[in-house]
């Protein structure tokens, strides 16, 4: 029976795990006793329904056992393994959908692939998804953590940028953007990857360290990834858009030189994180509501070619608006 759900599992290419449950939590592991064997593996819940009917017809047939908000438990008959099934969506591996939609051109999401050179046409609900790549727990967990930082600054800022408010007032300032720091690198597949080939901890674990565990570590260490730097806004005011990347971050030189990591939330606006002493040094010139202000064409096309630039050396996606992008290439 266990032969026939694997096989099914396979024929689908459905990636699974095999263990067991332990005081309400399941762990794979490497040999377990065949009576007490669990297969977990993830499928949508609105098409469970369907699952078990192609089970059946392949002589599978599974009874509910438990069912929890994002997995369910469930027996096999005749045998006594059980399946545990996480619930899971197509989700966004880096870029949030929230954020994609920022950068739209009409109802289209345009991205340049720096690769290739070519500008090709998605959208913010399709673009750089894969189905289960985190358990709808933590898509959850994402949007109540991360996405709700996003959406507030976006809203705080944008009437800031149109001249609607005089004075904006960014509560919890640095935590935030600290937060969305660590977002950029547990949603980073490269950086995860990296992780995983630097830590001995990490080889303990079978297939190593996901992004979800990475970022609760990253949670309760309570580390302060941005030390040093100072979190600033940069308003663009031209009729140009800024440009995203894939990894959300790029190392660039602004203010005259100044080596900075640009975080790209939005085509016009985005925060760069300065070291100390240049955000002392500005303080002193400006006063308490600091930020950088591009108001000259040619200034956010520079910007945009070093974004470009990052982007090819990393072989990664450049996300705008179409007439951004296009400007890029000619």
């Amino acid at each position: 029976m266990m032969e026939k759900l694997i096989e099914f599992l396979k024929g689908n290419k459905i990636n699974y795990d095999i263990g067991i449950i332990r005081d309400n939590n399941s762990f794979s592991v490497s040999k377990s006793l065949k009576n007490k064997q669990v297969i977990k593996f993830k499928w949508k819940k609105n098409s469970i329904s369907i699952l078990l009917q192609k089970l059946k017809k392949r002589g599978v047939v599974l009874s509910l056992n438990v069912e929890g908000k994002y997995n369910a438990l469930y027996n096999i008959k005749g045998i006594s393994q059980q399946v545990l099934i996480e619930y899971a969506v197509d989700s966004h591996v880096q870029l949030p959908k929230l954020l994609l939609k920022q950068f739209r051109t009409g109802d289209y999401l345009y991205f340049l692939d720096s690769n290739k050179n070519q500008i090709i046409r998605s959208s913010a609900r399709n673009y750089n998804t894969k189905f289960g790549y985190y358990s709808l727990f933590f898509e959850d967990y994402l949007s109540k953590n991360y996405e709700k930082i996003i959406t507030e600054i976006i809203e705080i800022i944008l009437p800031f940028v149109d001249g609607k408010k005089r004075i904006v007032s960014l509560k919890h300032w640095n935590d935030n953007v600290n937060k969305l720091f660590l977002m950029s690198i547990f949603r980073n597949p490269k950086l995860v990857e990296d992780i995983n080939k630097q830590s001995k901890f990490a080889k303990l674990f079978a297939g190593g360290y996901d992004s979800e565990f990475i970022a609760y570590v990253g949670e309760k260490s309570k580390k302060f990834f941005i030390d040093g730097y100072k979190p600033i806004i940069i308003i663009n005011k031209t009729e140009k858009g800024m440009v995203t990347l894939k990894s959300l971050i790029a190392n660039l030189y602004i203010d005259n030189g100044v080596n900075a990591m640009i975080m790209l939330l939005h085509p016009k606006f985005a925060i760069a994180l300065v070291p100390e002493k240049h955000y002392d040094q500005m303080l002193k010139e400006q006063g308490q509501q600091t930020y950088m202000l591009i108001s000259i064409n040619f200034e956010i096309t520079k910007l945009n070619k070093q974004i470009y630039n990052t982007a090819k050396f990393n072989n990664e996606d450049v996300i705008g608006i179409k007439s951004d992008l296009e400007e890029l290439i000619k």
